[in-house]
């Protein structure tokens, strides 16, 4: 393929973003967040823990005291974007998503 044919093929990838939960399974104490691109996100999750490099700024501390081995990362659920809905419209989605898995999980014991 030459590179226009990839670039034409990336803009028209099925674009899939989520809210995503890293649970630290000593304490039980979790990070809910959303992402654009969940694939993109469980990819970065997979790195840190290979690289034993902290995932987020949050987790900071408890990852470098436990270890990357210490926590979990899972989608909690996905929402694809509409092709005629801008970047805004998508990520205004998403926190409205992460809104309501916020409301609907006990994040007392959060990050």
């Amino acid at each position: 393929m030459d590179r226009k044919s990839l670039k034409e093929e990336y803009k028209q990838r099925k674009v899939v973003g989520g809210i995503y939960r890293v649970t630290n399974t000593h304490s039980g104490k979790c990070l809910l967040g959303y992402t654009p691109d969940a694939q993109a996100k469980q990819n970065a999750f997979n790195f840190a823990v290979a690289s034993n490099l902290f995932f987020d700024q949050r987790l900071r501390q408890d990852w470098e005291e436990l270890g990357a081995k210490a926590f979990t990362f899972e989608i909690l659920e996905t929402l694809a974007k509409k092709t005629d809905q801008t970047q805004a419209q998508f990520i205004a989605d998403l926190q409205a998503l992460e809104q309501m898995w916020s409301d609907k999980l006990d994040l007392s014991n959060g990050y």
